[in-house]
């Protein structure tokens, strides 16, 4: 009996001494951080690398740390947590996230950054999303994420992997993975968008929307390309090119327009309309060649030149010094040479002919195939 309760006796004791051991043991204690940081080369620091910094830290050569907060001044500033502050070096890269100024040679942040960066001579890279602005004069700006913000270089390449924003660089390279939403804009290079694009302006260059184009692609010399829907193409001097239906005008002083798909007009002072579709609306040009080779709902219309429509024409052919050509003409050809299968309406030029007439024909030389008189001057009709 006595030894049962020396036993119990003893257990009670070894649980208050075991209590009272945990009672007394340190509490946790907060993150490690430091103040001020020297450092020649990673060890040789003041303060140990997994220690974060919340003050100054002066990278003579090289210095690591985790998380950043304050002033980092240095050749090669890394931080393998986040940055929040200021970085000035030749090398300044963040494996997190960041919200900073960094300006050097080569900035980096691994994940999404809120900011800018600035590289005279160099790249900024970005590995998330960027809510900030990009800057270079000669280099390349690169986010792989979205970009809300914005990246500007003299020459160089802009560069983002989802929807964008604003891209501007005097001789280079715009490009936007996905959806484009603002101004990409470019003295002398190329704007590029994978998915519908706002607005792409390019001094002397080329302009690619991979979609819709809901407002202009303006190019002064160049070329300008939509493989959807797009709304307005401006070149002063190049191509305008929409692989399908083009809800506006594309316009060329001198140069090309050519749709895929249909078309409401397309303008080109000098140079070539054509439309492998039908036109809901017309070709204008004041020398060149306009051609369709399905239906024209609208006009067509040169100063000299030639319009050809492979199928119906619903409305107007106008060349004063060329050649109209219409499968089936359902309004008027004027010209100086006109021509159809099917006339049901005018033909007013010097020569005219048609296999079948159903209303006039006005000129030097009438020819009407299936009229009682085939061969007419001035004047030959059919009803």
């Amino acid at each position: 009996m006595k030894l049962n309760r020396l036993h119990l006796v003893g257990c009670a004791l070894v649980s208050l001494a075991l209590t009272a051991g945990a009672q007394t043991q340190p509490a946790a204690q907060p993150a490690d951080v430091g103040c001020f940081q020297l450092s020649l080369v990673t060890p040789i620091q003041v303060q140990n690398a997994d220690r974060a910094i919340n003050g100054l830290r002066i990278n003579l050569i090289y210095g690591q740390n985790t998380d950043v907060s304050g002033l980092d001044i240095g050749i090669a500033n890394y931080a393998t947590g986040t940055m929040r502050g200021l970085e000035i070096g030749v090398v300044n890269i963040v494996e997190g996230e960041s919200s900073a100024c960094q300006l050097g040679f080569v900035n980096g942040v691994g994940e999404d950054f809120s900011g800018v960066q600035v590289a005279p001579v160099g790249a900024n890279y970005i590995g998330g999303g960027n809510q900030g602005w990009q800057l270079t004069a000669a280099g390349a700006d690169v986010v792989m994420g979205k970009m809300d913000g914005g990246q500007v270089n003299c020459i160089g390449v802009n560069y983002v992997g989802e929807d964008g924003n604003d891209q501007v660089s005097a001789a280079g390279v715009n490009w936007i993975s996905e959806r484009q939403n603002g101004v990409q804009f470019v003295a002398a290079g190329i704007d590029y968008a994978g998915s519908d694009a706002n607005l792409q302006i390019a001094g002397l260059g080329l302009n690619i929307g991979l979609g819709n184009v809901s407002a202009d692609q303006v190019v002064a010399g160049g070329v300008n390309i939509a493989l959807e829907s797009v709304n307005a193409q401006i070149a002063g001097a190049g191509f305008n090119y929409t692989g399908d239906a083009a809800g506006g005008p594309q316009v060329a002083l001198a140069g090309a327009n050519w749709t895929g798909g249909k078309t409401a007009a397309q303008v080109a002072a000098a140079g070539l309309n054509v439309t492998m579709d039908s036109i809901a609306g017309g070709q204008y040009g004041v020398l060149g060649f306009d051609f369709a080779n399905n239906d024209v709902n609208g006009a067509q219309g040169l100063i000299a030149g030639i319009n050809i429509v492979g199928g119906r024409t619903d409305g107007a052919q106008v060349a004063p010094v060329g050649i109209n050509y219409s499968d089936e003409l359902d309004g008027t050809q004027v010209g100086a040479i006109n021509m159809a299968s099917k006339v049901n309406g005018y033909q007013v030029g010097v020569i005219n002919y048609c296999d079948q007439l159903d209303g006039w024909q006005i000129g030097v030389l009438n020819i009407a195939v299936q009229n009682e008189f085939p061969f007419m001057v001035f004047v030959n009709a059919n009803w």
